[in-house]
């Protein structure tokens, strides 16, 4: 049945009830307000299968007075609005993008019910929540999905707070925002690094300049001369020029990922055709210090035009002014000098640069003759305690900075200030000499011897009591000790004890992460129980250590005395008592009836025996965690049956 003949009847129905009842406004008021409801209802295309299913029911499930409960029909209507469908955008995963590029977005669609005319847009929604279509409405795939397509406006301004969704157009449901973010055109400023616009360089010296470039990279721009840069990533970009005449520079063209650019600025790189000749010389920092006889750099810089056959020169002067030529001529910067031997470290001198053709000299600059360096180690006797530093005092003279090696590989430079102090920590008495010493001129003149004595305490051991007082012969047992003093690395712990004749005799001994085991089995015993002494002993260096004593049981000596006497009747019991002495539990025996008893620390030890015949009871085997033992005695348990 389809919507139209389901109203067809609705109506019908209506229009015979009317008719039935006209003679009673009241009831024709009613029939009109039933008819204006349905009226209502047809207006809302969402819900309207959902009203007339339920309005069909309303009217031919109640009494022939057709009192339909309008409030329920409203509330049910106002339940399916709720009831929207959802659109989720797909998601773009960082999407940049520039402003008139392509974009191709995914959606999907569930839940609620799309109006049969129900189509799908791609928008575009700025920081504001301001949304623009990107494209054309258009209907969903056959299974409510797909993906739309759309162009970013070209007038779009860069940003990172864009988002696109998708759309649907009815009902109206917006989709889920993914960020998108729209990339700027490319934009190139050239400029000097000083703010300038002007710069003014000598024929064939080169100028510097930058170009600014903003946007998103790789960036590529063409110069006004003809210079291109293609795909570069660097921000500013500094360029160099050498023009021979006065040139204006610009950028042409900028080009970008967005496609071309805005250019702005120029600059103006003019040539000083005829300069006057000049030299400067360039004093490295601290100014001159040269040693004699070693050769040496001087820099300069000479601007202007020289005449052809020109060559520059390095002269030094003393406090006179007698200006003397050290250096062979040269064409460019630097010059090699050197000073010439047996000049005084004590004159005033300076250092200057000329030029042949024409005749011109640069400014000058002092200079100072840098003397051999002296080293010598103050003879001296240092007490220090182990572990602790000790001072040496060393003297220099010369030219400086001065650097110092001692014998025990201690080494120091850049040393300013004489006298100087040298810190050292032997690990012995150490006796100390200079095995190299100078300064601003190389290795100097070195002496000197000192001696540094250490206090280095005796070393000493200290054994430990044992855990145990009382073990069996042969058994492993871990000693205890202390040191103090200075040990070896090739030192090893040994435990000792000591024989009949009082002499102390190597134990085999184990020592791992600072736990001493040893097996206690001296080849002596001369009772049941030994009282045995004992101590810890070093190899490097050869220390004894403090004595300890410990009680060793002499092997197979333990000892089970069976007894007990008794007279029972048939199905009565009696006790058989097992006493052990010598010694250390647990014991394990067998009794002769074939009774077993494993491990037991009770001493004496009393077993419930119901022996049918008179029985005498004896141990047939006994051991200890000190060995085999001896059995001994009988237990006699008689059995009346008269």
């Amino acid at each position: 049945m389809n919507k139209f003949t389901l109203l067809s009847i609705v109506l019908g129905v209506v229009g015979m009830v009317t008719l039935g009842a006209s003679g009673i406004d009241q009831r024709t008021r009613q029939q009109k307000a039933v008819a204006d409801t349905l009226i209502e209802i047809r207006k809302d295309t969402l819900i309207e299968k959902y009203l007339k299913d339920s309005l069909y029911k309303a009217i031919f499930q109640r009494d022939t007075t057709m009192r339909i409960d309008s409030a329920a029909l409203r509330a049910q209507a106002d339940s399916h609005k709720v009831a929207l469908p959802e659109v989720v955008t797909g998601e773009l995963n960082g999407l940049a993008v520039c402003a008139g590029s392509p974009v191709s977005v995914p959606y999907t669609s569930s839940g609620g019910r799309f109006s049969p005319d129900n189509k799908f847009v791609l928008q575009l929604v700025d920081a504001s929540g301001k949304a623009i279509n990107l494209g054309e409405p258009t209907k969903a795939g056959p299974f409510g999905n797909g993906t739309l397509a759309g162009v970013i406006p070209v007038t779009t301004a860069a940003g990172s707070r864009y988002s696109l969704r998708v759309a649907s157009t009815n009902p109206v449901v917006n989709g889920t925002p993914q960020l998108l973010r729209v990339l700027p055109v490319p934009g190139a400023r050239i400029e000097l690094a000083d703010g300038s616009n002007a710069v003014t360089v000598l024929p064939g010296q080169p100028a510097t300049f930058r170009v600014a470039l903003s946007g998103h990279g790789p960036w590529s721009f063409m110069l006004s001369d003809g210079t291109r840069v293609q795909n570069t990533m660097t921000t500013p970009y500094e360029v160099t020029v050498t023009p021979d005449k006065p040139t204006v520079y610009k950028v042409v063209n900028v080009s970008g990922p967005c496609g071309s650019g805005t250019v702005s600025g120029e600059i103006i790189v003019n040539v000083n055709e005829n300069p006057n000749p000049e030299i400067a010389l360039k004093a490295p920092n601290g100014g001159f210090r040269i040693c004699t006889g070693t050769p040496f750099q001087v820099a300069f810089t000479a601007t202007g035009k020289y005449q052809t056959g020109n060559g520059f020169l390095v002269q030094l002067a003393d406090s006179t002014d007698n200006w003397t030529t050290i250096s062979g001529s040269g064409a460019a910067s630097p010059l090699v000098a050197r000073l010439p031997y047996g000049i005084s470290p004590k004159g005033a001198y300076k250092i200057r640069v000329v030029a042949t053709l024409p005749a011109i000299s640069s400014n000058a600059e002092n200079l100072i003759v840098a003397a051999q360096a002296v080293a010598v180690l103050r003879k001296d006797t240092v007490k220090i305690e182990e572990g602790k530093p000790a001072d040496l005092t060393v003297d220099f003279g010369g030219g400086g900075p001065w650097f110092i090696l001692l014998t025990d590989g201690t080494y120091e430079n850049n040393i300013a200030k004489s006298p100087h102090t040298i810190r050292v920590t032997p690990n012995n008495p150490t006796a100390y000499a200079i095995t190299s010493a100078g300064g601003a001129c190389g290795v100097g003149e070195f002496s000197g011897r000192a001696f540094v004595k250490v206090n280095i305490p005796p070393s000493t051991i200290t054994t430990g009591n044992l855990s145990a007082r009382t073990i069996c012969h042969g058994a492993e047992v871990t000693v205890p000790f202390t040191t103090a003093g200075r040990f070896y690395a090739n030192n090893k712990y040994i435990v000792q004890v000591a024989d009949t004749s009082g002499r102390f005799v190597n134990l085999a001994t184990t020592y791992k992460d600072g736990v001493l085991k040893a097996v206690i089995s001296p080849t002596y015993l001369k009772d049941t129980l030994n009282t045995v002494r004992l101590r810890v002993a070093s190899t490097s260096p050869a220390v004894t250590g403090s004595e300890t004593t410990i009680k060793i049981l002499a092997p197979n000596v333990s000892q089970a005395i069976v007894a007990g006497e008794g007279t029972i009747r048939p199905g009565q019991t009696s006790k058989v008592r097992v006493a052990f002495k010598n010694g250390l539990p647990p014991w394990s025996f067998v009794l002769s009836d074939g009774t077993q008893v494993n491990g037991t620390f009770l001493n004496p030890y009393v077993l419930t025996v119901a022996p049918t015949s008179s029985t005498e009871y004896t141990i047939t085997s006994l051991s200890s965690s000190c060995g085999a033992g001896i059995p001994t005695g009988k237990a006699l348990v008689t059995v009346e049956r008269n």
